[in-house]
C-alpha cells in the first residue's frame, strides 16, 4: 500500500512521533515517502532508505493550507492510498484540509492498524482508553491520525538526503507578529525515561521544589496534572493527561495524584509505575505496580536524603 507520512520537526531533526510511525511503517513493509513541515533551517532529516521532502514554512508567514495544497499533488501524482500523521497541532490541522480536498473522512485518535490485502482495519481509542473500536478504512485515500506513543520508535539513520518544496502562499496564510519560544531544560517529557508527576496531593506550589529536587537526583523529566496546570503552578506543556500529553517512560512516579481517568490516559501504559497517596482508595492504584499509601511531603523528602 503507497503511503505518505506527514512528519514535523523538533529541535533541528525528526518529532518523537514521526520516528514512531517511520518505525510502524518499515515494521508493515509500506512502500512510503515521508513529507516533513517546518519553519526551521537545514534540520537533519534526510535518510539514504526512503524518499523525504521537506516543506519549508516561512516562521512569519504560516500557511497550512498552502503546505497541504503541495501534499494533495504529491499524493495524487503518486497514487498515493494510505496517509499517516502524528496527533499533534500540525497534524491535525493539516489531515482536516487533506480531508476536504481528497473528500477522506481522517480516522482519529489511532493506537494501531492493520493492513491485510487492500484491507485497512484501525484500532481506535475511546471512553478515556476503556475501551477499543476497530473501523475499516474504505476511501480511496485513507487519512490516519495516530495518537502518540502508540508506538514504539526505533533508531532512525538520518542523513542531509532531503529536497526541500517551496509553497505558494494563498489566502488562508497567517501572519505571525510574535513568537514566544519557552525555554526547555533537562530531560523532556516526550522522550525521558522516568516522569515524575505532581498533583494536588502537593498542597502548594512552593512545595513542588521538592518534585524538581526528586527529578534531579534521578534525571527525571516533570509532568503536571491538568489541576495544578490550571491552578498556573506549571506551563501547559508538562500536563500528561487525555488534554495533555501521552507519555510512555520505563519509571512513572505519581505523586499526590488521585489518577482520574482523564489523567490515567495519559500514562497508564508506562512499564513501572509508582504512586504515592495518602488515600489508600485512590484509583491511581489501580493501575499502580508499587503504591504508596502516605503523604507525599513526608514521603518524598526521604527518598530524597536517602538518594
Amino acid at each position: 500500500m503507497k503511503s505518505l507520512i506527514i512528519g514535523e520537526v523538533s529541535n533541528g531533526t525528526l518529532s518523537s512521533g514521526t520516528l514512531e510511525i517511520i518505525t510502524k511503517a518499515q515494521e508493515n513493509n509500506l512502500d512510503f515517502k515521508l513529507v516533513v513541515i517546518g519553519t526551521e533551517n537545514n534540520p537533519k532529516i534526510g535518510s539514504d532508505t526512503f524518499e523525504v521532502i521537506y516543506v519549508h514554512l516561512s516562521p512569519d508567514e504560516l500557511s497550512l493550507s498552502s503546505a497541504a495544497d503541495t501534499l494533495v499533488d504529491a499524493i495524487k501524482t503518486d497514487s498515493i492510498e494510505l496517509v499517516l500523521a502524528s496527533s499533534t497541532y500540525v497534524g491535525r490541522d493539516i489531515s482536516g484540509f487533506l480531508s476536504v480536498d481528497l473528500n477522506s473522512s481522517p480516522v482519529a485518535n489511532v493506537i494501531n492498524f492493520e493492513i491485510n490485502g487492500s484491507t485497512l482495519t484501525t484500532t481506535n481509542s475511546i471512553d478515556g482508553g476503556e475501551s477499543e473500536y476497530f473501523t475499516n478504512v474504505t476511501s480511496d485515500v485513507k487519512i490516519l491520525i495516530i495518537r502518540p506513543k502508540s508506538f514504539e520508535a526505533s533508531d532512525v539513520t538520518l542523513s542531509e538526503n532531503y529536497t526541500t518544496s517551496s509553497v505558494e502562499k494563498n489566502d488562508l496564510t497567517v501572519n505571525v507578529f510574535d513568537v514566544f519560544i519557552e525555554e526547555k531544560t533537562g530531560p523532556q517529557l516526550e522522550d525521558s525515561k522516568i516522569v515524575i508527576s505532581a498533583g494536588r496531593g502537593m498542597v502548594d506550589v512552593g512545595n513542588l521544589k521538592y518534585i524538581e529536587e526528586l527529578a534531579g537526583k534521578l534525571n527525571a523529566a516533570i509532568g503536571g496534572t491538568r489541576a495544578i496546570v490550571d491552578a498556573g503552578w506549571m506551563p501547559y506543556s508538562q500536563q500528561v493527561g487525555q488534554t495533555g500529553k501521552t507519555v510512555k517512560p520505563d519509571v512513572y512516579i505519581a505523586c499526590g495524584i488521585s489518577g482520574a481517568t482523564q489523567h490515567q490516559v495519559g500514562m497508564k501504559d508506562s512499564k513501572y509505575i509508582i504512586a504515592i497517596n495518602k488515600d489508600e482508595e485512590a484509583p491511581i492504584f489501580q493501575i499502580a505496580d508499587l503504591g504508596i499509601v502516605g503523604d507525599t511531603l513526608n514521603i518524598i523528602p526521604k527518598l530524597i536524603e536517602n538518594l
